[in-house]
Protein backbone atom coordinates (compact mmCIF):
# COMPACT_ATOMS: atom_id res chain seq x y z
CA UNK A 1 0.00 0.00 0.00
CA UNK A 2 2.87 2.34 0.81
CA UNK A 3 4.23 1.89 -2.72
CA UNK A 4 0.92 3.03 -4.27
CA UNK A 5 0.82 6.08 -2.01
CA UNK A 6 4.36 7.01 -3.10
CA UNK A 7 3.37 6.69 -6.77
CA UNK A 8 0.27 8.84 -6.23
CA UNK A 9 2.31 11.58 -4.53
CA UNK A 10 4.82 11.50 -7.36
CA UNK A 11 2.08 11.87 -9.97
CA UNK A 12 0.48 14.72 -8.05
CA UNK A 13 3.79 16.62 -7.93
CA UNK A 14 3.75 17.19 -11.70
CA UNK A 15 2.10 20.21 -13.24
CA UNK A 16 0.70 20.10 -16.73
CA UNK A 17 1.41 23.20 -18.83
CA UNK A 18 -0.16 23.97 -22.15
CA UNK A 19 2.43 25.57 -24.41
CA UNK A 20 1.52 27.49 -27.54
CA UNK A 21 3.67 27.20 -30.67
CA UNK A 22 2.59 28.83 -33.92
CA UNK A 23 3.48 27.25 -37.24
CA UNK A 24 4.87 30.54 -38.53
CA UNK A 25 7.44 30.90 -35.77
CA UNK A 26 5.61 32.49 -32.87
CA UNK A 27 5.90 31.19 -29.32
CA UNK A 28 3.23 31.67 -26.69
CA UNK A 29 3.82 33.50 -23.41
CA UNK A 30 4.30 30.24 -21.52
CA UNK A 31 7.11 29.10 -23.81
CA UNK A 32 8.86 32.45 -23.63
CA UNK A 33 8.50 32.52 -19.83
CA UNK A 34 9.97 29.02 -19.40
CA UNK A 35 12.88 29.79 -21.73
CA UNK A 36 13.58 33.08 -19.96
CA UNK A 37 13.59 31.35 -16.55
CA UNK A 38 15.97 28.69 -17.85
CA UNK A 39 18.21 31.35 -19.41
CA UNK A 40 18.30 33.22 -16.11
CA UNK A 41 19.33 30.02 -14.30
CA UNK A 42 22.25 29.67 -16.73
CA UNK A 43 23.09 33.39 -16.70
CA UNK A 44 22.09 33.23 -20.36
CA UNK A 45 25.57 31.90 -21.19
CA UNK A 46 26.49 29.17 -23.63
CA UNK A 47 28.70 26.27 -22.61
CA UNK A 48 32.07 25.76 -24.27
CA UNK A 49 30.67 22.76 -26.20
CA UNK A 50 27.73 24.84 -27.43
CA UNK A 51 30.13 27.52 -28.64
CA UNK A 52 32.10 24.92 -30.58
CA UNK A 53 29.26 22.83 -32.00
CA UNK A 54 25.97 24.70 -32.09
CA UNK A 55 26.41 28.44 -32.31
CA UNK A 56 25.69 30.25 -35.55
CA UNK A 57 26.42 33.88 -36.34
CA UNK A 58 22.87 34.76 -35.22
CA UNK A 59 23.09 33.24 -31.73
CA UNK A 60 25.09 35.05 -29.10
CA UNK A 61 23.55 33.60 -25.92
CA UNK A 62 21.74 30.56 -24.52
CA UNK A 63 18.24 32.03 -24.97
CA UNK A 64 18.82 32.88 -28.62
CA UNK A 65 20.24 29.43 -29.35
CA UNK A 66 17.27 27.66 -27.77
CA UNK A 67 14.76 29.85 -29.60
CA UNK A 68 16.53 29.05 -32.87
CA UNK A 69 16.66 25.33 -32.13
CA UNK A 70 12.95 25.21 -31.25
CA UNK A 71 12.07 27.10 -34.39
CA UNK A 72 14.04 24.71 -36.61
CA UNK A 73 12.50 21.63 -35.00
CA UNK A 74 8.96 23.02 -35.28
CA UNK A 75 9.34 24.12 -38.89
CA UNK A 76 10.89 20.79 -39.88
CA UNK A 77 8.05 18.86 -38.22
CA UNK A 78 5.39 20.99 -39.91
CA UNK A 79 7.10 20.60 -43.30
CA UNK A 80 7.33 16.80 -42.94
CA UNK A 81 3.71 16.56 -41.88
CA UNK A 82 2.58 18.73 -44.80
CA UNK A 83 4.57 16.74 -47.37
CA UNK A 84 3.35 13.43 -46.00
CA UNK A 85 -0.28 14.48 -46.00
CA UNK A 86 -0.11 15.93 -49.50
CA UNK A 87 1.72 12.94 -50.94
CA UNK A 88 0.05 10.00 -49.29
CA UNK A 89 -3.03 11.06 -47.40
CA UNK A 90 -2.37 8.26 -44.92
CA UNK A 91 0.77 9.89 -43.48
CA UNK A 92 3.13 7.52 -45.29
CA UNK A 93 6.72 8.69 -45.47
CA UNK A 94 7.80 10.18 -48.81
CA UNK A 95 11.46 10.31 -49.87
CA UNK A 96 13.67 11.76 -52.57
CA UNK A 97 12.36 12.99 -55.90
CA UNK A 98 8.73 12.29 -55.02
CA UNK A 99 9.06 14.57 -51.98
CA UNK A 100 10.43 17.39 -54.14
CA UNK A 101 7.69 16.84 -56.72
CA UNK A 102 5.06 17.06 -53.99
CA UNK A 103 6.52 20.29 -52.66
CA UNK A 104 6.53 21.74 -56.19
CA UNK A 105 2.97 20.60 -56.84
CA UNK A 106 3.77 18.24 -59.73
CA UNK A 107 3.20 14.87 -58.04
Amino acid sequence: MEHLECKRRKLNSFRLRLLDFETFGGFGDGVRRILRQAADQLSNKLSHAQHLDEVTWTTKNWHGLQMQRLSVVLHTAVAWQTVNELACGDSGIVHGAKCIAVLNGVA
